[in-house]
C-alpha cells in the first residue's frame, strides 16, 4: 500500500505565501481548532483539555472523552466542497477563483525504479507540503465543529461550552455523559 506525496516547487510555495499574506485576515477557523494557526500550539490544545477535565472532576463530575485521528484526511478534502465553504465564509471571490485554478490543473504521475508512469489528474485533496494546505484543511473541518456545537452535547466550563478540541487532524470529543459522547 503506497501513499502519494506532492513535491511542490519553491515558486509554488512562494506563491502560496503571497496568497496567505494577502488573504490572511479572511482565512480564520474556529477557536477550538488549534492547529495551523499563529500563536496556537499543541500545548494550548492540551491545556484546554486538561483544564476542562480538571474543572469537571473538581466539581465531582465526570468527563467522557473520545480521541479520533483523521490522519490522511487532507487527501480526502473534496475541492468543490472546500470552495463552497470558502464562499460561505465570505472569503474573497478572487481568492476562491485563484484557488480553483490552482487545483484544477493538479496532475500527478508515479515514479517507480526511476521510471515515470502516465500523468493523471488529481480530483481531491489539498497539496501535501503546500504552505496553504493546512489552513485550507482547518477551514474545511470547521463544519465538524459547528455540527458538534449544534448537537447540544459537551461540557460547560463557566460560560464556555467545550465539545471538541482539534489540533490539525486530531480530535478530542468531550461530554458530561456517555450518551452525549455517543451522540457526538
Amino acid at each position: 500500500m503506497y501513499r502519494g506525496i506532492t513535491l511542490s516547487p519553491a515558486v509554488s510555495k512562494l506563491f502560496e505565501h503571497v496568497l496567505i499574506e494577502l488573504y490572511e485576515d479572511q482565512l480564520g477557523s474556529d477557536h477550538l481548532q488549534f492547529g495551523f494557526k499563529k500563536e496556537h500550539e499543541c500545548v494550548h490544545a492540551l491545556f484546554t483539555f486538561k483544564e476542562t477535565t480538571n474543572y469537571f472532576v473538581s466539581k465531582g463530575g465526570k468527563v467522557f472523552c473520545a480521541f479520533l485521528d483523521d490522519s490522511k484526511d487532507s487527501d480526502k478534502v473534496m475541492r468543490r466542497g472546500l470552495l463552497v465553504k470558502l464562499l460561505k465564509k465570505n472569503i474573497s471571490l478572487s481568492f476562491v477563483q485563484i484557488l480553483r485554478n490552482w487545483y484544477i490543473k493538479l496532475n500527478a504521475s508515479v515514479l517507480w525504479n526511476d521510471i515515470y508512469g502516465r500523468i493523471f489528474p488529481i480530483f481531491c485533496g489539498v497539496r501535501q507540503g503546500g504552505v496553504l494546505s493546512p489552513i485550507l484543511f482547518s477551514i474545511y473541518v470547521d463544519d465538524l465543529i459547528q455540527h458538534l456545537r449544534q448537537s447540544g452535547c459537551g461540557v460547560h466550563v463557566g460560560s464556555l461550552f467545550v465539545r471538541s478540541i482539534m489540533y490539525a487532524d486530531d480530535i478530542a470529543l468531550l461530554s458530561g455523559s456517555c450518551r452525549g459522547l455517543q451522540k457526538m
